[in-house]
């Protein structure tokens, strides 16, 4: 029988390997940045880089908390696939501020993912299209909370001002 303390080092031990992964899978989708810079990608590896660069941080924070507050696994698994389409979303839209964004508010060079001939959201679909994109991409995030029996607003906050973010 397993006691209280060893629930949570087994927990611990959890979460640790969950940022275990995620720094491996962030390294791996600057990797395919960086590799694929001025040249053709697919959808898929755009995807793929997209989900695990500063998504897969986003994800494994979502995942760390879940699993530290012992949620189910219904519950994580809801809250994973919210956290990968917030991931996602989050690339989306740095990419649009990268095109159009406000310098002053950005601090950085608008345009310079197309200078640099990166393939992003808005080179490979265009901005409108990727504007439609990070839509879906939030909505299918949110739906993702309605799963959850605990409450969810805060996350649903998250992932209105990573849409509506300017910097």
């Amino acid at each position: 029988m397993k006691t209280k303390e060893s629930e949570m080092r087994d927990r611990k031990i959890k979460a640790f390997n969950e940022f275990a992964l995620a720094v491996d899978r962030m390294i791996a989708g600057e990797y395919v940045d960086t590799e694929f810079e001025g040249k053709e990608i697919s959808n898929e590896y755009l995807e793929y880089m997209h989900k695990n660069k500063t998504g897969a941080l986003i994800k494994t924070s979502v995942r760390i908390g879940a699993i530290l507050a012992e949620a189910d696994e219904k519950n994580l698994q809801a809250l994973t696939k919210y956290a990968e389409s917030i991931g996602l979303a989050f690339q989306i839209k740095d990419d649009i501020l990268s095109e159009i964004g406000d310098e002053k508010i950005l601090g950085k060079p608008v345009g310079n993912d197309r200078q640099k001939q990166k393939i992003t959201f808005v080179t490979k679909y265009g901005i409108e299209k990727a504007k439609q994109m990070l839509e879906v991409t939030i909505e299918n995030g949110i739906k993702e909370l309605d799963f959850c029996k605990e409450k969810t607003e805060f996350l649903k906050e998250i992932a209105l001002y990573i849409k509506n973010r300017e910097k």
